[in-house]
């Protein structure tokens, strides 16, 4: 009789029981001086892996005083501090059903050849599918503190918005350079926060964090090298991020505690949304376990520096200097 294998479920496992020894939730609040912020990371599909994090954070007694995020990380972070008490799981069925579908309406890579205009695409599927997602209509509708980042298009400044309608905000933050148009707010002309922030830890400290909590988005694999259209911008993204990432973290670790939370590598394309449920899970399982971890190797509060496992995706090797290692 011919037997066939029962699909893979992406299901963590229960808690081991020295973490569940640690208490019902974990006691991190007292490491880490207020304000607390989580900072979220811009990365398409790969928001997903927030969702994971977000979950491993909520089983600590830890609860954020603000929240600041480029591109995707501001939809995740938007939902949440819109009510944290549902924000969670109203996360769950988002990222459970998003698809490119819900913020471009073409395939933009088809369209090289409008490159005379100002983008290829315009932004309302995007707006369409917020409107469809947000009840909160400006920034004061949010339960919490919230910020996101763009950046300018004439000097290529980080811009923070933390006021007004959100919806153009959030459009703003997105608007991949060339694929989506720009949003003027304010008199100026903003595009996607990967620019200047795709990762902002630094303008939270100088919007006056105590702690910087870290949700990055994971990284992709970039593929074999080549001269192709696609490959070529695919690994300039990277390596822009790359850098970006790198100096996010050095700089604002300088000056006050910083957690990354670890996040999966090899994940497939920023708009490849087939794999979601893997990458959240995965990041939620490192993160427990991470976060057991700190717990259980650091008395607070914490000094300065870069909380982070070593080995997670090269960090130890960009920022061994002022990393304080915890290794899962």
């Amino acid at each position: 009789m011919n037997t066939v294998a029962a699909p893979e479920l992406f299901a963590p496992a229960a808690r081991p029981a020295a973490v569940r020894a640690l208490g019902a939730v974990l006691p991190l609040a007292d490491l880490l001086p207020r304000p607390v912020y989580y900072a979220m990371a811009g990365g398409g599909s790969h928001g997903a892996v927030q969702w994971g994090l977000l979950q491993a954070l909520s089983e600590t007694d830890l609860t954020p005083d603000a929240l600041i995020g480029t591109s995707a990380g501001a939809l995740s972070g938007v939902i949440y501090a819109e009510d944290p008490l549902s924000g969670l799981n109203r996360l769950a069925y988002i990222w459970g059903q998003l698809d490119a579908g819900h913020i471009m309406s073409e395939n933009w890579w088809t369209r090289l050849t409008n490159a005379r205009q100002i983008a290829l695409l315009d932004n309302r599927t995007e707006y369409e599918t917020l409107q469809d997602l947000l009840t909160a209509t400006t920034f004061a509708d949010l339960a919490l503190p919230f910020s996101t980042v763009a950046t300018d298009v004439a000097t290529g400044q980080t811009v923070v918005i933390d006021s007004g309608p959100l919806i153009p905000a959030l459009l703003a933050s997105s608007a991949i350079p060339g694929a989506l148009p720009p949003v003027e707010i304010d008199g100026r002309l903003l595009f996607d926060g990967l620019a200047s922030a795709n990762l902002p830890a630094l303008p939270a400290v100088r919007r006056g964090a105590g702690s910087v909590v870290v949700l990055d988005t994971g990284g992709r694999d970039p593929g074999e090298v080549n001269a192709t259209a696609r490959r070529v911008m695919s690994r300039l993204s990277a390596i822009l991020a790359t850098a970006q990432r790198r100096d996010q973290l050095r700089d604002a670790a300088a000056e006050v505690p910083v957690v990354l939370l670890p996040t999966p590598g090899g994940l497939a394309g920023n708009l490849d949304f087939r794999h979601t449920m893997q990458s959240a899970a995965t990041a939620y399982e490192s993160s427990r376990a991470f976060l057991a971890r700190l717990i259980t190797e650091f008395d607070g509060p914490l000094a300065p520096g870069l909380y982070a496992d070593p080995d997670h995706r090269g960090v130890g090797d960009a920022l061994g200097d002022i990393i304080r290692p915890v290794a899962i």
